[in-house]
């Protein structure tokens, strides 16, 4: 079995904090993702909290047959190590390392120390693969950060020992204002090593051959899945819990027949998706999709890993919509007077950007600091989506909810990008739905809130009765049939016809016709960040959700995206948000039957871009 040792030169008597929470969180890391998708341990790990010349020695006259890593993090130095008894002599220990090289096990040696850069080149002649050393002090902190992100990227992300490091450099990056250099050292000359440039501090990967750098030294060639494992189970079970406890009248009554009667997984999937806003449904939906064989959504495989990140991006890009829509709410009535400069340029960066930036978003720490800003208000602010305010506490990358969501914007990314490690994909089919289970473990809250497109408003009114205001809705709650048309009798018009985000449950008036009655409803308007294109097509009998995608400022216009099938260019629409000055242009633009069926969007965009944004822009 693969061995990974990982010494830790901490003081027995007086302890570092930083060390010791490093040496705690990669213990911990890699301990808890030693099963593989077989369930069988991939790698045992070997821990020396308090390393000494003795320990190591022993460590390595014994354990090197299987030793895959060799991890040191303390003081150190161009060719010592500085160990809890006294000081070392790196190429003792590199001339040990090297004795076991020729069976293959080794692939990486990590020198997390200060200016440990002097070993690189005796590691590297006597064969070791790859090597990670430093060329200067590194501060404390930014050690911690790198090393335990390095090891959660190799264990639990699949990621090349290349991507792994990169991808962990640049978060201890920002742990210190000290260059750490994020450019790729690979094939630098072998002489250059030892006398680096003492100006520019370099924290790099080192070796010899691509190849030793692009793998994963605990992934071999993909086996066949284990046994007792059945794509969605857990995220079947997991999602339909959660909308059962936030309360859904209809997964409550299928729970409550699961206690007498077999319930079949299909039936689960079809309540707790009607019970979901379309957006997040109709993603989950496919991930639950046979139609297509052997390569379908519900295989093992690169499409499935797809679809996962695709499942998370979209559900966060909507809920960003529902905060910006919420703060263009709360300018309008007053409670935002004016935006900070860094709202304003948080937002600008945001909705200026391109369409593959777009769908690398990271919507985790947007959403962070819009509702940090939220805090700055006072608690007369209130979330419309109340729940959203009670994950706060859960977005600490301690908690299920953060893991999940830092692991999921990985699949996301790496999947966009083309670049996982092929071998890694059954592995990460696996981990990534036990972290999309999670993700929706706490979003079960969701089933609460109604999206619908809001077509037409007509008014009811005689001498002897009340205004009645009767809205002709489509519901955009499910993703498996056909939007049927309802009918919204109230007391209070909602502002615009367009999509909103409802809360109350209203009482049905009279079900032939599809009808519901109340007095005001509480809602949240999300045009003209998501709209329903066929609310502007008279003769449309279903409804087509498009997010905005972007604003391209070069020729004046707005781009909105099909929910269903995001990354389709062909089901793009665009819409001018500029009016031409030219009178015989201008002409042309009246008469254009496309602009003027998407006036309203152009008229709440360019408003948006006014009264948010804070741009000077042509009158609407």
């Amino acid at each position: 079995m693969k061995v990974v040792y990982i010494a830790f030169a901490n003081n027995r008597e007086h302890p570092l904090e930083d060390l010791t929470k490093e040496d705690e969180t990669v213990y911990a890391t890699l301990d808890n993702n030693k099963a593989g998708q077989n369930g069988q341990q991939r790698y045992t790990v070997f821990r020396e909290q308090f390393a000494t010349i003795d320990n190591v020695n022993h460590f390595l006259e014994d354990n090197t047959d299987e030793l895959a890593i060799f991890h040191y993090s303390g003081h150190a130095g161009q060719q010592l190590l500085l160990l809890n008894d006294g000081v070392a002599n790196a190429k003792g220990i590199a001339y040990q390392l090297s004795q076991r090289v020729s069976n293959g096990a080794l692939k990486l040696v990590v020198m997390n120390g200060c200016s440990t850069v002097g070993q690189v080149k005796t590691l590297l002649d006597l064969g070791i693969p790859a090597v990670i050393a430093t060329n200067t002090a590194v501060g404390d902190t930014s050690a911690r950060i790198f090393s335990t992100r390095f090891y959660t990227n190799l264990a639990s992300k699949g990621m090349t020992i290349r991507d792994a490091f990169f991808d962990a450099l640049a978060a201890a990056q920002v742990a210190t204002t000290t260059d750490l250099g994020l450019a790729d050292t690979s094939k630098r000359d072998i002489g250059a090593f030892a006398e680096a440039d003492k100006d520019k501090p370099l924290w790099g990967l080192f070796y010899k051959l691509d190849e030793m750098v692009d793998s994963n030294p605990f992934v071999a060639v993909s086996g066949p899945p284990p046994a007792n494992y059945k794509p969605n189970k857990l995220l079947t079970a997991t999602i339909f819990d959660a909308v059962a406890e936030a309360g859904n009248p209809l997964v409550l009554q299928l729970k409550a027949q699961a206690e007498v009667d077999i319930v079949a997984d299909n039936v689960r999937q079809q309540a707790f998706l009607a019970a979901l806003p379309y957006p997040v449904a109709v993603h989950l939906q496919k991930l639950f999709s046979a139609e297509q064989g052997a390569d379908g959504f519900d295989q093992m495989g690169l499409r499935r890993l797809e679809q996962i990140g695709r499942v998370f991006h979209v559900t966060m890009e909507f809920m960003g919509f529902i905060m910006v829509a919420q703060l263009w709410d709360l300018k309008m009535i007053g409670k935002v007077k004016e935006l900070p400069e860094a709202m304003i340029a948080l937002l600008k960066d945001y909705f200026y950007l391109t369409a593959k930036d777009r769908a690398l978003f990271d919507y985790v720490s947007f959403i962070r600091q819009i509702r940090t800003y939220f805090d700055t208000l006072g608690k007369e602010v209130t979330f419309f989506v109340e729940e959203l305010e009670g994950l706060r506490e859960d977005v600490a990358a301690v908690h299920d909810f953060g893991t999940a969501c830092d692991f999921l914007y990985y699949i996301r990314k790496y999947t966009v990008n083309k670049k996982v490690f092929a071998p890694s994909v059954p592995e990460l089919c696996i981990n990534a739905e036990n972290m999309l289970a999670r993700f929706f473990r706490k979003l079960g809250f969701l089933h609460r809130y109604t999206l619908t497109s809001i077509q037409e408003i007509h008014i009811r009114k005689y001498r002897h009765t009340p205004a009645e205001f009767n809205h002709q809705v489509v519901k955009l709650m499910n993703a498996i049939s056909n939007n049927d048309i309802n009918y919204y009798l109230l007391s209070d018009y909602l502002d615009n016809s367009g999509v909103v985000l409802t809360k109350q449950k209203l009482q049905v008036f009279n079900a032939g016709k599809r009808q519901y009655r109340g007095d005001k409803l509480e809602f949240l308007n999300l045009s003209p960040f998501v709209i329903d294109l066929n609310a502007f097509e008279s003769k449309a009998d279903r409804s087509k959700p498009m997010f905005f995608d972007q604003c391209r400022l070069a020729d004046e216009r707005c781009v909105f995206k099909s929910v269903k099938e995001p990354e389709s260019t062909k089901d793009y629409v665009e819409i001018s948000i500029k009016v031409p000055d030219d009178t015989k242009v201008m002409a042309a633009y009246e008469v254009s039957e496309q602009q003027e069926r998407y006036e309203a969007v152009r008229l709440q965009f360019m408003a948006f871009r006014a009264i948010i944004l804070n741009e000077q822009t042509q009158q609407v």
